[in-house]
């Protein structure tokens, strides 16, 4: 009997993703957005449905006799939408029954890193679904490999060929998380209740510095490249200013600035660990890099 799946976020950059590959994986996945037309128009095998976490009722229509469910919190509009998302999705899921939760914080979580407000937001959510009592996988995904796209986070790139993203010393070697190798965990673990209970680390395989970072975005530019980062402030003000976001300043230079106070061999995850768990094989950072097609401003 073929598996069914109920997958949040289905037309975002991190929810679509899950969906096309729980879908060739041979599960039938119910997708799930606000929309559900344009869920329909992206994905046209799957079942589009309507929902929100802020709607209670939407949520048991979309979890009742699944045998999984992909979620993850979408970008808050007040500060407290998270812990009333959480709360809606704890209480429906116990009174669907829902048999597995895959979670995923997003972004950098746990005793890895030293707190700040996105990190320990994301610590807090992850000991919330493991202590709920419904049986949870919880993903914690580094820094998103997708950053690297957005203009307001490099838009010195193309202009004076500086590379000052990520706000981090050219020391740390970071691990970096694709949007399509999370999907790839995802969907394995919608089919492994044998794994519930615990949270795992994930990221894209090739670990990388600032400086080998640069190169890789060279190599895909064809053009010379050089990492020159900013402080996590002046990163902050700069992508606050950019994408007008009153907040964002403070959010972002707290977390990057935490993240520089990690040891520079600590920001790195053992992805064969990964892949060995969910048995899966991901894409290794460079190949992802070669495989962009458009170039960022």
């Amino acid at each position: 009997m073929t598996k069914e799946v109920a997958i949040f976020g289905a037309t975002g950059a991190q929810g679509a993703p899950v969906v096309e590959e729980a879908l060739k994986a041979g599960l039938k996945v119910r997708a799930v957005a606000r929309d559900a037309a344009k869920v329909a128009q992206r994905h046209p095998t799957a079942e589009a449905y309507a929902a929100t976490l802020d709607d209670k009722g939407a949520l048991a229509t979309v979890l009742t006799g699944v045998s999984a469910a992909f979620v993850h919190l979408p970008m808050p509009t007040d500060p407290e939408a998270p812990q009333r998302w959480l709360q809606n999705l704890i209480e429906v899921a116990h009174e669907v029954a829902l048999p597995l939760l895959v979670y995923s914080t997003s972004g950098s979580t746990g005793e890895r890193y030293p707190a700040s407000a996105m990190i320990s937001g994301n610590t807090a959510a992850r000991d919330a679904i493991l202590a709920s009592g419904i049986p949870a996988i919880v993903l914690q995904p580094t820094i998103y490999l997708e950053n690297l796209q957005i203009p307001a986070f490099l838009p010195n790139m193309a202009s004076e060929g500086i590379v000052d993203y990520p706000p981090l010393s050219s020391e740390h070697r970071v691990s970096w998380t694709s949007h399509r190798d999370q999907a790839v965990v995802a969907a394995a673990a919608l089919q492994r209740p044998d794994l519930a209970g615990k949270a795992y680390e994930i990221a894209t395989p090739g670990a990388v510095t600032g400086g080998e970072l640069a190169q890789l975005l060279s190599d895909w530019q064809g053009r010379a490249l050089s990492f020159q980062p900013l402080t996590p402030v002046a990163f902050g003000n700069r992508a606050e200013a950019a994408l007008g976001a009153p907040g964002l300043s403070y959010v972002l230079s707290d977390l990057y600035d935490a993240l520089n106070k990690v040891a520079p061999d600590q920001l790195a995850i053992n992805t064969g660990e990964v892949e060995a768990t969910f048995g899966v094989t991901l894409s290794p950072l460079a190949a992802q890099i070669r495989q962009w097609s458009t170039v960022t401003a």
